[in-house]
């Protein structure tokens, strides 16, 4: 474990809420929150009446620093909460993910005055980050640089009050330079296509983002020099703290739909063709329950390790190959611990899982989807794992 210590002295002062009533309020949304999940996923984006009580309870400003009015909360209490929203709507906590990742990705990037502009009076700006180097340019101009790129899989990007767009490449009329730039923009410069149409995750609004000729202004943007990546050993562990919070969605989802299905077998309906008067009397459905239980817990395990070991530490700071890689391991783990548990659970409650109208079907697809993000990448992540086990070098260059 890297005993690196964080180096944001401005943020040493204590959040002015108690976690554990942050997570009560949560715990307090769930029911709006579901009542909501079907009207967020046909819409493929939050609900507002979501958007507005997450808003009103303060969640979103988890990641906000101290200073304008946030929380800036510890990566352990930070999971925490996102799990307890994907209780009850995958959608919800992955968008809550989102934004509590991409406003730490800011913090550690951005100016001091692009921050001023985003959370000064309003800590509870919502922020998305989005990236896609091949399609996008920038070009010097007075006082910044102009943008022009698409950027899909943006999620929440339709209740977004900023896009933290971390890498540009840099041009000279045709010409590459080996400049990089990066910046936030208001979301009010941007236009958004509505291209997510997905099996899963339907409620994330993922969007795709477009810049024509956006200005991004030198206060709300850092420049730096094309270089070759830095050994193994001097990565920082940016990535994988972003992906840890979305891990944690996918996680409490899973945990959600245990209660689903302990809310099936309560009802104490039978098996057809099987003489059990009800399915919960049978000894089979109690240990698959009882399996899905155990790799629930065992997912929930992972996340706290993970947890623990990225308390206090800088995303831009460096990280050990070998430490990364392990948590990256604790990560695949546990998104295909909830997995395997989800598959149990639709054996246990049956035909009936499917149904439109059944919550666990959401919850299903949505940790299908979620666990298939490219950062949550499980051969990848096993690949690096074995070889930083091993001490042999990829043989491909990594980015996290």
């Amino acid at each position: 474990m890297t005993t690196v210590t964080s180096e944001r002295a401005e943020e040493t002062a204590a959040p002015s809420v108690d976690p554990a009533e942050l997570v009560t309020r949560a715990r307090e949304l769930a029911p709006l929150i579901r009542e909501h999940a079907a009207k967020t996923e046909e819409d493929r984006r939050l609900a507002e009446e979501v958007v507005v009580a997450l808003r009103d309870a303060g969640l979103f400003r988890l990641t906000t620093p101290t200073r304008f009015g946030g929380y800036d909360l510890r990566m352990p209490d930070l999971l925490t909460i996102v799990a307890e929203v994907g209780r009850a709507c995958g959608s919800a906590a992955w968008n809550l993910s989102i934004d509590t990742a991409s406003t730490r990705f800011a913090l550690n990037g951005m100016p001091e005055t692009a921050l001023s502009d985003m959370f000064e009076g309003n800590p509870d700006a919502y922020v998305i980050s989005t990236a896609h180097l091949s399609t996008t340019k920038a070009w010097k101009a007075d006082g910044g640089w102009r943008i022009t790129g698409t950027f899909p899989w943006s999620s929440g990007c339709e209740i977004a009050d900023w896009a933290y767009i971390p890498v540009v490449h840099v041009y000279d009329g045709d010409e590459q330079t080996a400049e990089l730039v990066g910046g936030v923009v208001p979301m009010s410069d941007l236009r958004i296509e509505r291209t997510w149409h997905s099996a899963g995750l339907g409620g994330s609004g993922t969007h795709t983002v477009v810049a024509e000729d956006v200005f991004l202004p030198e206060r709300h943007a850092a420049a730096f020099s094309l270089t070759d990546l830095v050994g193994e050993d001097e990565r920082d562990s940016m990535l994988v703290q972003g992906s840890a919070q979305s891990l944690a969605a996918i996680v409490g989802a899973a945990r959600g739909a245990l209660e689903v299905t302990r809310g099936a077998l309560d009802k104490k309906r039978p098996i057809t063709y099987v003489n059990y008067e009800a399915a919960v009397d049978a000894p089979s459905v109690q240990m698959w329950f009882g399996e899905a239980t155990h790799l629930v817990e065992t997912a929930e395990l992972h996340l706290r390790e993970i947890g623990r070991s990225l308390d206090g530490i800088p995303e831009t700071a460096p990280m050990p190959w070998a430490e990364r890689a392990r948590l990256r391991m604790h990560q695949r783990s546990a998104q295909e611990k909830s997995r395997a548990a989800v598959e149990r659970m639709l054996d246990v409650v049956g035909g009936s899982s499917f149904a439109l109208s059944n919550p666990l079907q959401r919850l299903w697809r949505d940790i299908s989807v979620m666990s298939r993000h490219t950062a949550l990448n499980a051969p990848i992540i096993l690949e690096d794992y074995s070889r930083a086990a091993l001490d042999i070098h990829p043989a491909v260059t990594l980015l996290y």
